[in-house]
């Protein structure tokens, strides 16, 4: 299988993903894949699965929208924005925060995976008081 096809599965099964199908994980993602983001470290698929389970249990939509694809050998970088609506986050309006992921594949699967992104422009800041503080603090940091 190519990394075209690679990228396009993962795509595909990301815009995709819910509660009812975390199947589709095993899918894409090796067996000892390690995950990486802002907010967690996760090894291990099995753990991966319960995580996006955990993840999905109040998540009313979500989908990414890809900006721009690097890839070279067995590493792929990927540039986007992602949306959401979360019961929990500000009152199930929809949000939306671009980052970038980094993959390692082996054996046609996705043995690394780190995000990169602002965890302030994905939670913390549409969290009431909080967020009117982060947004304080960068406006004092850019005046």
């Amino acid at each position: 299988m190519s990394n075209t096809q690679h990228i396009d599965d993962f795509l595909t099964m990301y815009n995709k993903l819910d509660r009812a199908n975390l199947s589709l994980l095993a899918n894409i993602y090796h067996q000892d894949v390690v995950f990486i983001d802002p907010l967690h470290r996760i090894d291990g698929l099995s753990a991966l699965t319960k995580y996006f389970s955990n993840l999905y249990e109040n998540l009313d939509a979500g989908h990414f929208e890809m900006k721009k694809v690097l890839q070279q050998d067995n590493t792929v970088s990927l540039y986007w924005t992602m949306y959401f609506s979360h019961s929990k986050i500000k009152a199930g309006k929809e949000v939306s925060f671009d980052g970038n992921s980094y993959l390692e594949y082996q054996d046609g699967k996705v043995i690394f995976h780190r995000d990169y992104f602002n965890a302030a422009d994905m939670l913390y800041q549409h969290i009431p008081v909080l967020g009117g503080l982060i947004n304080l603090v960068k406006k004092r940091a850019t005046a």
